[in-house]
Protein backbone atom coordinates (compact mmCIF):
# COMPACT_ATOMS: atom_id res chain seq x y z
CA UNK A 1 0.00 0.00 0.00
CA UNK A 2 2.69 2.54 1.03
CA UNK A 3 5.05 1.12 -2.19
CA UNK A 4 1.72 2.23 -4.81
CA UNK A 5 1.19 5.66 -2.71
CA UNK A 6 5.17 6.65 -3.58
CA UNK A 7 4.56 5.06 -6.86
CA UNK A 8 1.19 7.72 -7.37
CA UNK A 9 3.23 10.36 -5.61
CA UNK A 10 5.74 10.00 -8.41
CA UNK A 11 3.58 9.79 -11.15
CA UNK A 12 1.78 12.89 -10.11
CA UNK A 13 5.11 14.95 -9.61
CA UNK A 14 6.30 13.67 -13.31
CA UNK A 15 2.97 15.17 -14.48
CA UNK A 16 3.31 18.48 -12.42
CA UNK A 17 7.14 18.59 -14.21
CA UNK A 18 5.69 17.96 -17.60
CA UNK A 19 3.24 20.68 -16.58
CA UNK A 20 5.81 23.15 -15.79
CA UNK A 21 7.89 22.37 -18.68
CA UNK A 22 4.56 23.32 -21.06
CA UNK A 23 4.61 26.59 -19.43
CA UNK A 24 8.19 27.09 -20.31
CA UNK A 25 8.22 25.92 -23.76
CA UNK A 26 5.28 29.08 -23.68
CA UNK A 27 7.53 31.12 -22.54
CA UNK A 28 10.22 30.86 -24.64
CA UNK A 29 8.00 30.81 -27.64
CA UNK A 30 6.82 34.49 -26.41
CA UNK A 31 10.08 35.65 -25.92
CA UNK A 32 10.96 35.53 -22.21
CA UNK A 33 13.92 34.47 -20.96
CA UNK A 34 13.73 31.25 -18.75
CA UNK A 35 15.65 30.63 -15.34
CA UNK A 36 16.43 26.74 -15.24
CA UNK A 37 19.05 26.37 -12.50
CA UNK A 38 17.51 23.29 -10.44
CA UNK A 39 15.78 21.63 -13.33
CA UNK A 40 18.33 18.42 -13.57
CA UNK A 41 18.57 18.32 -9.69
CA UNK A 42 14.87 18.05 -9.89
CA UNK A 43 14.46 15.26 -12.52
CA UNK A 44 17.02 13.29 -11.01
CA UNK A 45 15.58 13.67 -7.89
CA UNK A 46 12.28 12.31 -9.78
CA UNK A 47 14.52 9.32 -11.24
CA UNK A 48 15.60 8.42 -7.76
CA UNK A 49 12.16 8.19 -6.60
CA UNK A 50 11.15 5.97 -9.84
CA UNK A 51 13.77 3.90 -9.02
CA UNK A 52 12.01 2.72 -5.93
CA UNK A 53 8.73 2.35 -6.99
CA UNK A 54 6.63 -0.67 -7.12
CA UNK A 55 7.41 -3.03 -9.79
CA UNK A 56 3.97 -2.62 -11.74
CA UNK A 57 4.15 1.08 -12.06
CA UNK A 58 7.51 0.93 -13.40
CA UNK A 59 6.10 1.15 -17.52
CA UNK A 60 3.95 4.54 -16.51
CA UNK A 61 6.96 5.91 -14.86
CA UNK A 62 9.11 5.11 -17.87
CA UNK A 63 7.19 6.79 -20.32
CA UNK A 64 6.17 9.66 -18.10
CA UNK A 65 9.79 10.39 -17.79
CA UNK A 66 10.63 9.62 -21.25
CA UNK A 67 7.52 12.45 -21.85
CA UNK A 68 10.17 14.96 -19.86
CA UNK A 69 13.36 13.63 -21.62
CA UNK A 70 11.62 15.15 -24.56
CA UNK A 71 10.26 18.37 -23.70
CA UNK A 72 13.79 19.39 -21.96
CA UNK A 73 15.43 18.10 -25.51
CA UNK A 74 12.59 20.58 -27.50
CA UNK A 75 13.28 23.29 -25.01
CA UNK A 76 17.16 22.88 -25.29
CA UNK A 77 16.66 23.28 -28.88
CA UNK A 78 14.53 26.48 -28.82
CA UNK A 79 16.96 28.19 -26.49
CA UNK A 80 19.21 30.85 -28.26
CA UNK A 81 22.87 30.20 -28.10
CA UNK A 82 25.33 32.30 -26.21
CA UNK A 83 27.17 34.51 -28.21
CA UNK A 84 31.02 32.82 -28.00
CA UNK A 85 33.81 31.63 -30.54
CA UNK A 86 31.51 28.44 -31.36
CA UNK A 87 28.34 30.87 -31.99
CA UNK A 88 29.26 33.84 -33.56
CA UNK A 89 26.55 36.49 -33.87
Amino acid sequence: MEASRHGMAVLAAIKAMGESLTRAEASLAEGYGLDLAGLDAEIARLCAAAKVAPAPMIPALRRGLEGLLAQVERLQADLPRPLGPENPP
